[in-house]
């Protein structure tokens, strides 16, 4: 045996007989690359024979391995057979096919030759001579399942049945899975036994080996309840160690698992807890015991218990624990420092050099190529990291999964030739951390070398791996030199589509923005679904046609098909043209480069083009010929990488298409229809009729009735063949055009060929799939058809661009230190403003007066404004609210009348206002011109008169730091914020704080809260209170006009509680409403705000990648609001935190990386990383993010995720292929991104549907460029969630009744986000009679319930909550994700606009379908006779006034205003009772305090002192002359307030001065 290639070891026993054996053996075979290496085969037989009544039931268990692995010792004979596991009920399984079903007939074996697959191993037998019946099903795992149904000649005396499967122990598969029938008695040999061979297939004995257990080389505990008896607990050990696990009885920080029942409460599980180690239930080796070979694996996270009090604690607290264990925290890596002097270096030419399979299925993860100039040389430097993905690895071939490439070569110029010296070395290890900190220490040492320059773009030949070059294509480097052929078919394709778009559209293509193709695709889904007229309208209207391609899209199903296809072509120009921007003379390179594909003539000489020769030619029709003038292998990474390879049945297939539909094809690969045609009377009748899908065929003659000619290159065609993997294929013989997906329990259709036999209304054989990853493309055939295409045609050579060679070299100097760049913020005046002049009218009165329930608010503003213009004009006022508003209501007041805004549809409401203006009316136009900014405009505001806005809206309010915070923006009084702070500063008197008060000025408040007000206070301003448990008023001290932000904090008993809220509408609501009579509206919210107990490790690191979009699509202001968003997210990194790592990725077509691996956050490096951001190039071609997220799934550290932090506008390339990757690759489920929206017109979808897509959780957050000032505050946040659990898999259960007459009865959002601590999440939906809903969610793999019930404090009347309902309905529509299909959901959006019109009306809530109008019809001659100039403010503000606590004082201190008037009355006592020596000494000092407060503000303790003192001067003083002044002061001062005053004040003034007997000489111009 010691020349054995391999070593078998086999043990075999029969139970019934009570005798085993085990035998050793060799086999001396040569090795091949097909060589079963290392393997188990497991075997059950049964068999019964002519003289036996009791079946003999046998087992067998073989170990087969290479001999120079030395396995065939005791311990591994040990290791088996404690591995081995056969379930007795698998006796049971084969008696039922040793039954007799029926007899033996010649019919029933006929019958059965069906199954038969007809192979050498499988030969039909004659009837006559069948002795028996046999029959086989094998399951390999790189082939289709095989039956085979014989009748041997030879007579062996018993029935008998075998199980056998052969498990490989290098990539842990399962090689082959056998079951063999033998019938010779009691006529077992039926149709029945057949499929029951068949199905038994799929019936497996669980065969297990501790190599492959989730236990081996786990230390773990065991703490069970009573339910688990002594004999359960011995069995549970005794597998464990079958299983390689190490069970202990004492629990410590190095313990792996704690496995428990659900209801134990010990001192074990508190401590596991203290300890943050995972409780596992029981029940997951129970089904890791049930798990059948083959069967995916199951995950553990799913078994991971929470204890009682954890649930109790989420019930009442909303409080939710999360530990580290397993890896479950998606941000938690570990950063291991290794010291590279100790690892191994091979050079290439070792004799003992380890196997690695780098042309299969290795990949590149990371490379650099580096050239130092010399005088006689060059020397160039190659570093790659090869990674092979676990899903592929094979120890057979390989015997590690990563390995680091250093190549050095040296290049001597010497007289008219190059001498090289070539050095090669490898590193071998299975840890990408080991590996990545190898090839990041090679990096930094070439770099830092003198006359370094790092190669970006032009290769020499011959440099690098062969899988380098294989994988550079992807990659913005021509290490390709392009043959004339394809130069010359990649530019026919180019100049064809571009063509064929000038030809069809009236407008210029690249006018066209992705929005628009989005909307253009849902109005032809919709005249598809409705043929509605006006959608035919829009399509035209959104892609302008030449009128001879106006087709009417109704009757004609064909060009709507066309239509579609266009869309299509419109998308693939938009995204191959963004690397080249639309320039038709590109250089043939960037052309090539923009289709992401390698693209390579094969050679007519080679065996790879004769059977592509073969497959064409022997599909061609008898009266046609097709000419092969060239074939191309075509190759494209996401195909390669999204293929099925594991399903069956795979052939090759062809598909034909448009001569202009390949840019597409080549760029994206083929799509699925947005339809199917349904109709009949289009070129071939069987077009579509199998559905939605792919079609192929197995005939070239078919696949070229889809093509046509080329212009550019007359008389040549474009043929695919692709690889397609059909598995079972469902055959049809009849069209079923509606087919979405094939028939259950198959992968494919195949429409039948009719014959004269089987009747089928397919002409030729159709080849359907329904997924994408069933094929990719292999090759691009250009042939000529005859007798359709001539073949005289001399061909014009269509004249090629070629780029210069040129090398982009390394960033010069980084600065150690750099500026901040200053982000400058521009953001409009607010106010209201007269166009013509942009000056401000100016604002005479402003009140607040704010509602707060819970976490909502309703706020009403009113402002008095005053037209002080001799002419009557046309005011715009122009308001900011936040993101989270809605506005509700708007009413004008104006001459006694009382204006109120109806909401109505946007254009009609801006017709009504232009009509109204034209009339000489009165007009009021409420929109919201863009996201966060409404505008007023007042139409026709009369000459000196005043005007009351008053303006409602509902919001809900932030929480910060587990505060309810109300915020209200200075900017809404900004116009006059910088007057008084001007007046404030020319006080004198320090001590009092006087303020010129121009502007009355008052804020009110009433508060609601669930739960008990801890703490009720604002940090920027002095407040009164009236405040009990969870009721509260407040009002503010000093009614100052805001100069800076109003801000109050509400700090509640039990805030992170989740809570629903109702609210029931009637029609006595202030609303204008639709609602009937006898029907009572309700709305319900549930709020979710998570806290987070975290019990984290000091030690743990997280990795932040930032991911900065720099294509073309991001061309002009995106890109620089881009990098001064990462600059921005840099700037607040913390510096020198030794738990942070970063990187800064840029990427369009190519893509580079500011690090060759994350680093540490010090100063030099965010320094470096900032430079980096700003000066990386920019317009880098289309958005291919796919390559830099795989690039990243190949180097995932062990149980940890990322975070990704994504900058981009959203128009990414391939973003079906970025889904699927976030779905299969195991490697990026722990992987979390967060998105920042750049730009007005990014494509929101996209980016949603990514941060949906991955497993880790992720968050879409929209960078406005009109509010730059909480950029920092949303990156703040960003950051701040980086570091946190995920709530993902939130589902509300809402126990109430649907609403019959809303249309609307989902909720909002319908499709809810993922969830980070100190989010709160507001869930809407109009229901009645709600008042519980039972909240799932999902937090690190376990899953917290809880019932959330209302309270008479959260049950109200009013309006606020159907407003905030109706405004998240029309947003979740609005931006949501309601379709995962861009046209899809768009067309949703268009189905439901006027639904949303409607709803939007009948809540009265502004949207970006509505807006508020207000007409006040006027008529000069009644207006002037029986109407007054001026409102009274305080009729209009009374029905807001209310005060929840009428019988309650108020606290806190009295205001300034209140304290100055006092201070004036006792400076009056004081005066009028001094004696006339103290008179003079101290009556210039309370003059001066007269100076600072006016009379409007002051009233009668101002009127008081100013008579005083100048009573004084004339009476006690007698100083006339002085007392003449003064008066004459009083009276100037009196007419300059009177010009500013409203008509109360001027009034309130005038009846002053009669009470003091203080006369004033009026004139029009002060008083009327």
């Amino acid at each position: 045996m010691i020349n054995a290639t391999q070593c078998t070891i086999s043990v075999l026993w029969i139970p019934n007989l009570t005798r085993s054996v085990i035998t050793l053996g060799y086999r001396t075979i040569p090795l091949t690359n097909d060589t079963l290496h290392d393997y188990i085969l497991a075997m059950a037989q049964m068999e019964l024979a002519l003289d036996k009544e009791t079946p003999l039931v046998g087992h067998d268990l073989q170990f087969g391995c290479i001999s120079w692995n030395k396995c065939n010792d005791q311990m591994i004979l040990k290791r088996i057979l404690h591995s081995l596991v056969i379930e007795d009920k698998f006796a049971e399984e084969l008696s039922s096919l040793i039954k007799v079903v029926q007899p033996f007939n010649n019919d029933s074996a006929a019958a059965r030759y069906a199954y038969s697959n007809t192979t050498d191993d499988c030969s039909p037998t004659s009837l006559n001579t069948c002795q028996r019946c046999q029959i086989f099903v094998d399951q390999w795992s790189s082939s289709s399942k095989e039956i085979c149904a014989t009748c041997p000649t030879d007579f062996i005396g018993m029935n008998w049945v075998v199980r056998e499967s052969v498990f490989v122990l290098n990539n842990r598969t399962q090689l082959i899975d056998r079951v063999q029938l033998n019938c010779q008695l009691k006529g077992c040999n039926s149709i029945y036994n057949a499929k029951i061979m068949n199905y038994f297939q799929m019936k497996k004995s669980t065969t297990s080996t501790s190599f492959l257990s989730p236990f081996n080389g786990k230390t773990i505990v065991l703490e069970l309840g009573r339910e688990i008896g002594f004999k359960a607990k011995q069995e549970l050990v005794k597998y464990l160690r079958e299983q390689q696990a190490h069970i202990s009885y004492i629990l410590t920080a190095s313990t792996d698992y704690i496995l428990v029942t659900n209801n134990v409460d010990s001192y074990k599980i508190r401590r596991a807890k203290q300890l943050g180690l995972p409780l596992i239930n029981i029940e997951y080796v129970y089904e890791y015991q049930r798990l059948q070979p083959g069967q995916t694996p199951i995950d553990i996270s799913k078994f991971i218990i929470k204890s009682i009090e954890d649930q109790e604690n989420f019930s009442k607290t909303g409080t939710i624990p999360v530990t580290d264990s397993l890896g479950s925290r998606a941000n938690a890596i570990k950063i291991n420092k290794f010291d590279m002097n100790k690892i191994k270096l091979w050079n290439s030419d070792d004799a003992n050099l380890p196997r690695f399979d780098e042309l299969t299925h290795c990949e590149i993860g990371k490379w650099a190529i580096f050239e130092e100039t010399n005088d006689n040389s060059d020397v160039f430097f190659v570093l790659e990291l090869q990674v092979i993905p676990e899903q592929y690895y094979d120890r057979t071939t390989s015997e590690y999964r990563l390995r680091f490439r250093y190549e050095k070569q040296i290049i001597v110029a010497e007289e008219q030739k190059q001498n090289k010296k070539i050095l090669i070395q490898y590193a071998f290890c299975d840890d990408p951390n080991e590996q990545q900190q190898l090839f990041a220490s090679y990096f930094y040492r070439i770099a830092t070398m003198p006359r370094i320059t790092r190669i970006r773009e032009m290769l020499p030949d011959k440099l690098g791996s062969k899988l380098l070059l294989r994988s550079l294509f992807t990659h913005r480097i021509d290490t390709q030199i392009l043959d004339d052929n394809v130069c010359q078919s990649i530019e026919s394709i180019w100049l064809e589509s571009i063509g064929d778009l000038n030809k069809i559209l009236s407008v210029l293509p690249e006018s066209i923005t992705l929005k628009t193709i989005i909307e253009a695709e849902a109005a032809l889904l919709e005249v598809k679904l409705t043929n509605d007229p006006t959608a035919v309208l829009r399509f035209y209207s959104l892609i302008p046609h030449r009128p001879q391609y106006n087709v009417d899209l109704i009757k004609n199903r064909r060009a709507l098909i066309e239509k579609l296809d266009l869309c299509q072509m419109l998308r693939d120009m938009l995204t191959v043209n963004e690397l080249t921007n639309w320039n038709v003379k590109a250089p043939i390179e960037a052309k090539y480069r923009a289709l992401n594909c390698h693209i390579e003539t094969v050679d007519s000489s080679t065996l790879e083009f004769k059977n592509v020769t073969e497959l064409i030619q022997s599909s061609t029709a008898n009266d046609e010929q097709i000419v092969i003038h060239h074939v191309f292998s075509v190759v494209k990474q996401t195909d390669t990488l999204n293929f099925c390879t594991s399903l069956s049945n795979q052939r090759q297939l062809l598909h034909g298409s448009k001569y202009a539909n390949f840019l597409g094809i080549l760029s994206r690969g083929l799509a699925m229809p947005k339809m199917v045609v349904e109709e009949l009377g289009v070129v071939r009748t069987d077009i579509g009729c199998l559905g939605y899908g792919i079609y192929f065929s197995d005939s070239a003659s078919t696949s070229l009735k889809y093509t046509t000619a080329s212009t550019t290159r007359p008389s040549r065609r474009l043929l695919c063949i692709c690889q397609v993997a059909l598995g079972e294929s469902a055959n049809y013989y009849t069209f079923s055009p509606t087919l979405t997906k094939p028939p259950d329990g198959f992968h494919s259709t195949h429409g039948i060929k009719k014959t004269e036999e089987n009747n089928s209304m397919f002409i030729d054989n159709e080849y359907v799939i329904y997924q994408l990853d069933q094929q990719r493309l292999l090759y691009i055939v250009e042939v000529s058809w005859i007798p359709d295409d001539s073949i005289n045609i001399e061909l014009e050579r269509l004249p090629i661009v070629h780029h210069a060679q040129h090398t982009l070299k390394l960033s010069e100097h980084v600065p150690l230190t750099i500026d901040d760049e200053v982000i400058k913020v521009v953001e409009q005046d607010y106010g209201l403003i007269c166009p013509s002049s942009g000056k401000l009218v100016p604002l005479k009165s402003f009140h607040i007066r704010a509602q707060i329930v819970d976490a909502t608010v309703e706020v009403i503003l009113y402002q008095v404004y005053h037209n002080t213009s001799s002419i009557p004009i046309e005011a715009k006022y122009v308001f900011p609210l936040d993101e989270n508003s809605a506005v509700c209501g708007f009413e004008a007041h104006i001459n006694n009348k009382i204006i109120k805004g109806i909401v109505k549809e946007k254009e009609q409401a801006k017709q009504e206002y232009r009509e109204a203006i034209k009339k000489g009316h009165g007009a009021y136009l409420m929109h919201q011109e863009q996201a966060q900014v409404f505008s007023v405009a007042v139409g026709n505001l009369p000459a000196n008169n005043e005007v009351i806005i008053k303006i409602t809206y509902v919001a809900e309010l932030e929480i910060e730091n587990d505060d309810i915070i109300f915020r209200f923006p200075a900017k809404m009084a900004s116009w006059q914020s910088k007057q008084a702070v001007e007046t404030r500063d020319q006080s004198t008197v320090q001590s009092i704080g006087i303020v010129d008060e121009k502007v009355e000025f008052s804020f009110k408040a009433s508060i609601r809260m669930p739960y008990e007000i801890i703490k009720l206070f604002s940090p920027t301003h002095r407040l009164r209170r009236k405040l009990t448990d969870c009721i509260a008023m407040i009002e503010l001290i000093d009614n100052v006009l805001l100069d800076r932000d109003f801000i109050l904090s509400i700090t509640l008993k039990s805030a992170n509680l989740p809570r629903i809220s109702n609210e029931t509408l009637s029609l006595e609501d202030d609303i204008n409403t639709t609602i009937s009579n006898n029907h009572k509206s309700q709305a319900c919210m549930l709020t979710f705000y998570p806290r987070f107990e975290i019990l984290t490790n000091s030690n743990e690191h997280i990795e932040i990648i930032f991911i900065i979009d720099v294509s073309n699509s991001m061309d002009g202001s995106h890109v620089q609001q881009a990098k001064q968003l990462a600059h921005l997210f840099l700037t607040n990194l913390k510096v020198d935190d030794d738990n942070t790592y970063f990187n800064i990725v840029t990427f369009g077509s190519d893509n580079d990386e500011c690090f060759p691996i994350s680093t540490p956050t010090t100063k030099e490096n965010l320094d470096i990383a900032k430079y980096f951001v700003l000066h990386s190039l920019i317009h880098r071609g289309n958005t291919d993010l796919f390559s830099v997220l795989h690039r990243y799934s190949l180097l995932s550290l062990s149980n940890s995720g990322r975070q990704f932090i994504l900058l981009s506008d959203g128009h990414i390339h391939d973003l079906k292929s970025i889904l699927t990757l976030f779905e299969h690759r195991s490697t990026m489920h722990r992987d979390r991104l967060f998105v920042c929206s750049i730009g007005n017109v990014a494509n929101k979808h996209g980016l949603k549907q990514l941060t949906r897509g991955i497993r880790g959780g992720g968050l879409v957050t929209i960078f406005d460029s009109n509010y730059r000032s909480r950029w920092k505050t949303k990156v703040l946040n960003i950051l701040e969630h980086v570091r946190q659990p995920c709530v993902t898999n939130i589902l509300i259960d809402w126990h109430g009744q649907l609403d019959e007459q809303q249309k609307f009865n989902m909720q909002a959002p319908n499709m809810i986000r993922s969830l980070f601590n100190g989010m709160r999440l507001s869930v809407y939906r109009f229901i009645q009679n709600c008042h519980k809903a039972t909240l799932t969610a999902t937090i690190d793999g376990q899953e917290f319930i809880t019932t959330v019930f209302s309270s008479t404090m959260t049950t109200t009347r009013g309006r606020i909550l159907h407003c905030l309902t109706a405004r998240a309905i029309i947003d979740d529509y609005d931006n949501g994700l309601l379709h995962v299909d861009e046209s899809e959901n768009e067309l949703i959006k268009v189905q439901c606009k006027r639904d949303l019109i409607d709803l939007s009306i009948k809540y009265s809530v502004v949207s970006e379908y509505t807006s508020f109008v207000a007409i006040e019809e006027r008529d000069a001659k009644t207006d002037k006779q029986t109407l007054q100039p001026g409102v009274r403010l305080l009729d209009v503000m009374l029905d807001r006034d209310v005060d929840l606590l009428p019988y309650m004082e108020w606290d806190g201190d009295v205001s300034t205003l209140v304290s100055i008037k006092q201070k004036l009355i006792d400076a009056r006592i004081s005066l009028e009772s001094a004696s006339i020596l103290r008179k003079r000494e101290s009556i210039a000092d309370i003059e001066k305090i007269c100076e600072n407060i006016s009379y409007r503000a002051g009233g009668d303790a101002k009127f008081d002192i100013m008579m005083t003192i100048l009573r004084t001067y004339r009476y006690s003083l007698n100083e006339y002359d002085k007392a003449n002044e003064f008066e004459d002061k009083i009276r100037n001062d009196l007419k300059m307030e009177m010009i500013d005053a409203t008509m109360e004040e001027r009034q309130a003034l005038q009846e002053r001065c009669a009470t003091n007997n203080f006369t004033i000489t009026t004139d029009d111009e002060y008083v009327k």
